[in-house]
């Protein structure tokens, strides 16, 4: 059986970080926007213990491979859910311009 190809943890939250941050980007100047108050994750994981004595163990997202296959009975299911919150201002996220930049006309519109 082939190996599976991994992507660590952190590696995945770390580009839903960058989606979201995208996602802001994009919205500047767009009339309708969203606040984010939870995103959830939910993974198919598999656990390795390093090969050397006292070694650690290592957590892999499974990642979908053409012609690969992955015994389910070696996976593991995780959800995270993460709240996220601007650094900036401690709040919820918006995914929309920032406030008090409302098309004239459209009070309240972010």
């Amino acid at each position: 059986m082939e190996e599976p190809s991994f992507v660590g943890l952190a590696e995945v939250i770390t580009q839903i970080r960058t989606e979201l941050q995208q996602a802001r980007d994009t919205a500047e100047g767009e009339r309708i926007g969203f606040t984010v108050d939870r995103v959830s994750l939910e993974f198919t994981v598999q656990v390795h213990r390093t090969g050397r004595a006292g070694g650690g163990l290592r957590i892999g997202v499974v990642t979908a491979e053409l012609g690969g296959s992955v015994d389910s009975g070696t996976t593991h299911r995780v959800q995270v859910e993460l709240e996220p919150h601007d650094t900036a201002t401690g709040g919820r996220v918006l995914v929309t311009r920032p406030p008090g930049t409302g098309a004239p006309g459209t009070p309240g519109l972010r």
